[in-house]
């Protein structure tokens, strides 16, 4: 894998028998240290326009998304554990927990694809079954 990449971010959440996607796709940095893949990239928050620094770190059973900032929290998915973030937004911090099902993960010489689904609660009342697939791929 190359120093930069193409990272595509895709959350699906699951919700009433309907399907509500968002997709980002943006360039990063990739490094390889310690068995665990480090992608880092920036993200513009759409309410205020800030730039964020984010962090993914990601091996074949666990995503870590940490985004720093303002808006800065953790979020672990491993599977079939059930793991809390505080999530802070304009109107105030809420708690989110990550009951996450399984993670699928594959990897090529010039791409990293993974794959969580996980089922969404926020302040201890489940939201919806969500689904968050990450691919990087070498820029060159």
């Amino acid at each position: 894998m190359t120093d930069e990449v193409i990272l595509s971010i895709k959350g699906v959440q699951h919700e009433f028998g309907e399907d509500s996607a968002t997709e980002m796709i943006t360039t990063g940095h990739y490094y390889f240290r310690n068995g665990k893949h480090y992608i880092l990239y920036e993200e513009a928050i759409p309410e205020s326009g800030e730039q964020m620094s984010n962090t993914l770190k990601i091996t074949p059973e666990r995503i870590d998304l940490i985004k720093h900032g303002s808006h800065g929290t953790h979020m672990v998915f491993e599977a079939n554990m059930k793991n809390m973030s505080l999530y802070p937004t304009p109107y105030g911090v809420m708690e989110v927990c990550f009951n996450t099902f399984n993670v699928a993960f594959k990897e090529t010489n010039e791409n990293i694809w993974v794959q969580t689904e996980y089922a969404l609660e926020i302040n201890d009342d489940f939201v919806s079954d969500c689904t968050i697939e990450i691919n990087v791929c070498a820029k060159a």
